[in-house]
């Protein structure tokens, strides 16, 4: 029967084709059983967590021993493979991607060294046509490709439109060897070099301190507890905070722009200007729950109802980092700690 010793074999990173991998964050009853939809021979393996996915177009190996975050592996060309991932992930309601913030990408691996670096700041309607940087897109090669960038987000103009969007990076570790790793911001991979070990290793580093983050706003979700049988309850959880490095000029513009249904945000929503702070009743139409928000010139509030999906407030901070502010920052220190601080040699 098919193992994981044939999945390494199967996706040598010798091959003329660099080995990718794509993350899909998962919220499903049978994950097995979720994977049928998919059009293709769908074959177990002697790993339960393990599927091997033939297709007209190659072969994915998909690894579910992460409930959540599913890895999909394969040596495939991106524009033949990712087309069908994206259709299956945007026609279901329990799928998502994952949205890492830009501190995840600037400091993706310890001590690693950046050969390319990808931004793509995009104000549209929520910046004002007098900013000095309404859009930015910039392509660096080079080694330490992201001083640059670096160099930009120190001047106060520019800062709010520094957003990574992907990251290339040599990894070293003297156990498993070298790679060149490339990630984007939606948490798809792509690598080349000697050892497919490190690859996976580099995989799951990334997914874990971005799980850290959606764990960390699922816990913070406002919930209601009944006090005592004769009455009364307690209130549990906060809203999630984001403070702008920039102030937004009308309200009520800037939520009617991010509730308007349009990709990458997906939010539908009613807005109540009062006091110039915009009250929002909004529904995430990717994954069907509704949230509220409260968005004043220079800070929004989040409200997350118990049970809700964290992936939703990731979505949308890291959509605001690259459409509105690259320098924004969380108020609660761990979730901020979460998104920002660069990781540590070790983790």
């Amino acid at each position: 029967m098919t193992t994981r010793a044939d999945m390494a074999q199967g996706l040598a990173l010798s091959s003329v084709s660099p080995t990718k991998t794509y993350v899909v964050e998962a919220h499903v009853d049978d994950p097995a059983a979720c994977l049928t939809e998919l059009p293709g021979r769908l074959e177990p393996t002697e790993d339960a967590f393990l599927f091997r996915l033939a297709t007209a177009e190659g072969v994915y190996w998909v690894d579910q021993l992460d409930e959540r975050f599913w890895r999909f592996h394969t040596d495939m060309r991106n524009a033949d493979a990712l087309p069908m991932l994206r259709e299956w992930v945007g026609g279901r309601r329990d799928l998502d991607w994952m949205w890492l913030p830009s501190e995840h990408l600037r400091h993706v691996w310890p001590n690693a060294a950046s050969r390319r670096v990808r931004t793509d700041f995009r104000g549209g309607g929520f910046v004002g046509g007098n900013a000095p940087a309404r859009d930015m897109r910039v392509q660096l090669f080079g080694e330490n490709a992201e001083r640059l960038l670096d160099l930009i987000s120190e001047i106060p103009e520019y800062s709010s439109a520094v957003s990574f969007e992907g990251v290339e990076a040599e990894i070293a570790d003297p156990s498993f060897g070298r790679v060149r790793e490339g990630v984007s911001r939606m948490g798809r991979f792509a690598v080349s070099g000697d050892s497919l070990e490190l690859h996976l290793q580099f995989v799951n580093t990334v997914v874990d301190r971005y799980k850290q983050l959606v764990e960390l706003v699922e816990a913070q979700a406002i919930n209601w507890q009944r006090a005592s049988e004769d009455g009364g309850g307690i209130v549990n959880g906060a809203p999630i905070v984001v403070t702008f490095s920039r102030e937004i000029e009308d309200v009520g513009a800037f939520a009617d722009e991010l509730t308007s249904s349009r990709e990458p945000f997906r939010l539908w929503g009613l807005t109540t200007v009062k006091r110039d702070v915009a009250e929002v009743e909004a529904v995430d139409l990717h994954v069907g729950q509704t949230l509220q928000m409260d968005i004043a010139r220079r800070w929004m509030r989040i409200y997350l109802s118990a049970g809700s999906c964290g992936n939703t407030v990731a979505r949308l901070i890291s959509n605001l980092q690259h459409r509105f502010d690259g320098a924004l920052s969380l108020r609660d220190p761990k979730i901020d700690v979460a998104a920002r601080r660069p990781l540590a040699a070790g983790a």
